[in-house]
């Protein structure tokens, strides 16, 4: 930061960005360096018999070459350790200058090894064994290491200026989600995603390359792990919210098939997926040729009822019967099974979380959308979310009439997992009017689904569980939005060059466990306490004043599973406590190690077991 500027054009890489690619540079041509100039010697002693056009039309040029790239990637590479991200890039200021040098000797060495290429042709059989193989690696790695850069730097330019701003967001969606083909959905879809991307990333106030988030958020881990913050916690967590909890997180899990398997039996996920499709190689030749053989006529698009065993085999405990499945899933989208729960009498929709490309991209949608309700007045909704709900109430409407018919003692229980959870409280609320025994348990819940006076009035049948740190808890375009500017004001305080942040810190990191950030609070003390902000972060960005977007929050009755022991990035145990939290407690990140690894389906189940444990073992007492 600030960014690079080539040839009138803006890449996004910085000045600080250059040190670890000159390494690898100088490192990749220092030993042939030696291995020429060790050749050369020996090669005057033993009186060659190459040509005297292979010394000077390629040898000697290309000596010379070499050791102009390693000197002036030394310089680069020493430049770019100099200054400060973003206080002082004077030291930095000839950088643009060193990468045009640098191109002119990448422009010199292509055309050297041209020239040894016509040599070889000519002279191939004079020269000996080991003057040719030189000569073929010296191309081989000269041409490699040209083409990568080109690459990198074409990867890298900002085309802002070339093509409109809009534009150029929607070429990166296209390459980054769907290689460049067309990604369905509305294109109205897609220009929310334009407008919010632009809103988050094109301020023009600011110039960040990734680099600088990278480590800006390493600079806010410190930050934030210094600090020590307080629980919200309005009342405790009665027993059976905790269990109900624990036993719909198993069906919410179970949506993702054959990921959920790998992820659970990592070391034993072929024999099982093999046992549950019960070895059926049939499968595959229906697949091949398109037969409908081995598919289930209330599975759809899954044609080798694969998807359908494989849910039949996560469910083997409950034993449910599974009344319908939809796995298909595109832009607006998300996959679902229904099921009949003979044990708690109920039928469960499940609705699977992000697993693919067209997933994120429902995810990133994130723009309110009006939502219309009978029983709670209108509001709004994250529209990815809103949009895959509406599509499989439409899906299921008829027949969820028809299953009630067959089953009518049982009640209604919607859950998912992250996006599916988001999908599962809007679609609740689509079918409250209809269901009124409707309930819905958001396992790992986003921080973006309905506004303020939706979430609190869906309190009494949606429950949204949240484990510690989880970032997509705290994920919205408003914490989005407070993150960037928190980085901004971050790296403005910095005075440590970009990589010694980058890795000192990160070996700090992962080698101390002292990252507790919650304080000790006993829950026989149910006192209103909140977020206690600490008062080195910048008072320019406490506060959020855009009311360009609608916020939206977590709806319902929100579970909060923390954890008050000295949780480190590896650590493998840790207790945790619950308590009914408010959403003022997940409107900004927490930026800590495991705010990733507080979202993975393991640490829910681990969670969730843990408190009803806890909880139970001290009742007996």
């Amino acid at each position: 930061m600030p960014s690079i500027h080539l040839f009138n054009r803006r890449f996004n890489f910085a000045s600080d960005d250059l040190t670890l690619p000159s390494l690898i540079d100088i490192i990749l041509r220092f030993p042939l360096l030696i291995i020429f100039i060790i050749y050369h010697l020996n090669d005057k002693l033993s009186n060659s018999i190459c040509s005297s056009s292979f010394y000077i039309g390629y040898f000697y040029p290309l000596l010379i070459i070499y050791i102009g790239i390693i000197i002036i990637s030394s310089i680069i590479c020493f430049v770019s350790l100099q200054g400060t991200p973003v206080n002082n890039i004077y030291p930095r200021r000839h950088m643009s200058l060193l990468i045009y040098i640098r191109l002119i000797f990448v422009l010199i060495d292509i055309i050297i090894n041209i020239i040894g290429l016509i040599i070889i042709l000519k002279s191939f059989e004079i020269c000996e064994f080991l003057s040719r193989r030189i000569m073929i690696l010296s191309i081989i790695i000269s041409v490699i290491l040209a083409i990568s850069l080109f690459i990198i730097l074409a990867i890298f330019i900002d085309l802002t200026g070339v093509v409109s701003a809009e534009k150029k967001w929607e070429m990166r969606i296209k390459f980054i989600f769907s290689c460049g083909r067309s990604y369905g959905g509305q294109s109205s879809d897609i220009q929310n995603i334009v407008k919010t991307l632009q809103y988050l990333f094109d301020d023009e106030r600011f110039d960040l390359v990734a680099s600088d988030v990278a480590t800006g958020l390493i600079l806010l881990q410190q930050e934030d792990l210094l600090e020590e913050r307080s629980i919200d916690i309005i009342e405790s967590v009665p027993l059976n919210i905790l269990q109900e909890g624990l036993y719909y997180n198993s069906y919410a899990q179970s949506a993702f098939g054959w990921f959920s398997l790998a992820y659970q039996y990592r070391m034993t996920f072929i024999p099982r997926i093999l046992f549950a499709m019960r070895y059926r190689t049939i499968g595959l030749l229906c697949c091949c040729c398109g037969l409908t053989c081995c598919q289930n006529p209330d599975s759809l698009y899954d044609p080798c009822g694969s998807q359908y065993k494989t849910l039949q085999y996560l469910l083997r405990k409950q034993k449910p019967i599974i009344l319908y499945a939809n796995f298909f899933g595109a832009f607006g989208r998300a996959p679902f099974y229904i099921a009949a729960d003979n044990e708690k009498k109920t039928i469960i929709i499940s609705i699977r979380g992000t697993l693919s490309a067209m997933d994120i991209l429902t995810d990133i949608n994130a723009v309110e959308d009006i939502l219309e309700t009978e029983l709670f007045g209108n509001g709004h909704c994250h529209s990815g979310m809103h949009s895959a709900a509406k599509y499989i109430r439409n899906d299921i409407s008829t027949r969820l009439v028809d299953i009630f018919v067959k089953y009518p003692d049982y009640t209604l229980v919607i859950c998912g997992y992250s996006l599916g959870a988001g999908v599962a409280a809007i679609l609740s609320i689509l079918f409250k009017s209809t269901y009124p025994h409707v309930k819905c348990y958001g396992i790992a819940m986003p921080g973006s689904v309905l506004s303020e006076n939706l979430a609190l009035a869906t309190r009494d049948f949606i429950y949204s569980y949240v484990v510690d740190v989880d970032m997509i808890a705290r994920a919205s375009i408003h914490s989005l939005k407070h993150l960037r500017d928190r980085i901004i004001d971050a790296l403005n305080k910095c005075n440590r060059n970009k990589l010694r942040v980058l890795t000192t810190t990160f070996i700090r990191t992962l080698t101390k466990r002292r990252l507790v950030f919650h304080s000790m609070m006993s829950e026989s003390t149910l006192t209103n306490t909140s977020l206690d902000m600490n008062s080195t972060i910048s008072q320019i960005v406490s506060t959020d004043h855009s009311s360009e977007y609608e916020r939206l929050i977590i709806p319902g009755t929100i579970i909060h599973l923390y954890s008050t022991d000295r949780v480190g990035l590896f650590t493998r145990k840790a207790s945790y406590r619950a308590c009914i939290s408010t959403y003022h407690q997940f409107t900004q990140f927490i930026v800590h190690p495991r705010m990733w690894f507080d979202h993975f389906p393991a640490s829910y189940s681990t969670a969730l077991a843990d408190v009803i444990e806890n909880l139970n073992n001290s009742s007996t007492v």
